[in-house]
């Protein structure tokens, strides 16, 4: 079952970008506002996904998981912050 449209997004092209897009709409078999769409959604998923998840060589891999391993060092700041009286809500 798929969600009902309820929002709407406005976007300005230029007639180059319009005939851009409604030729690749057409040759991919869709409508316009589908390819659309899907691309915006793949796209974002993207950019979404590569904050989310850390890739990292094993070489560099390695030497993040040294790094975490090896003592932390004292931050004078945070002694005092965590020093402070404790806020509660009722």
């Amino acid at each position: 079952m798929s969600a009902i449209r309820s929002r709407r997004i406005d976007v300005r092209v230029t007639d180059e970008q319009d005939a851009l897009i409604r030729e690749a709409a057409a040759a991919a078999g869709q409508t316009v506002t589908a390819f659309l769409l899907s691309a915006a959604e793949e796209r974002a998923r993207s950019v979404l996904d590569e904050r989310r998840h850390l890739v990292m060589s094993d070489r560099t891999f390695a030497a993040f998981a040294v790094a975490l391993d090896a003592p932390g060092e004292q931050v004078p700041a945070l002694d005092e912050l965590f020093a402070l009286p404790r806020i509660t809500h009722k």
